[in-house]
């Protein structure tokens, strides 16, 4: 098959952090004010790839502490929160990789039926996209303040933005 190992590039992409590794941080944060994130998550023991998303989390998790620049107390509190979010959103990127394997495995003879459920899946993965990315909002809300919240929010959907150009420009077009 000529797409085999393109749902692994793509697996590695979903988080988009070679597009984003070299981006300036419009804050500094004070070292000392830091949760070590080391203390509540471990590297997973397996394969190559999720090895290789645990360091793209760890990557993703400094990239929002930095972007947030909380003190040790919001840090704490926004963490908390973080870490069921980032699981949560692993799960659905999960899905998301298994309609891109499924797509792929079948470039070369999708039927219309298949590509017909291919998008409906793909609209199903964006909808609960978005409404797990409002339980977070309303839960980092709850736990630090709106305006924390709103710019973690944003900060997530830079991330999420990011990864999706190059999820998109790696796929091949569905062919006519």
């Amino acid at each position: 098959m000529k797409y085999k190992n393109l749902a692994i590039i793509l697996a590695v992409s979903s988080f988009g952090f070679s597009a984003i590794n070299g981006v300036a941080y419009a804050e500094k944060v004070d070292s000392t004010s830091t949760v070590k994130s080391l203390e509540t998550t471990t590297p997973p023991n397996g394969n190559e790839l999720d090895m290789f998303r645990f360091a793209l989390e760890m990557d993703k998790e400094d990239f929002v502490k930095k972007s947030l620049a909380l003190d040790a107390a919001q840090e704490k509190k926004f963490l908390n929160v973080y870490y069921v979010f980032n699981a949560k959103l692993k799960a659905l990127n999960d899905k998301r990789l298994a309609i891109i394997a499924d797509y792929l495995s079948n470039i070369d003879k999708l039927t219309d039926a298949k590509a017909g459920d291919l998008a409906k899946r793909t609209i199903e993965f964006r909808k609960q996209r978005v409404a797990l990315d409002a339980k977070y909002y309303s839960a980092v809300a709850k736990a630090t303040t709106k305006t924390i919240a709103a710019r973690a929010l944003q900060v997530e959907n830079f991330l999420q933005g990011a990864g999706d150009v190059v999820i998109g420009s790696k796929l091949p077009l569905i062919p006519k």
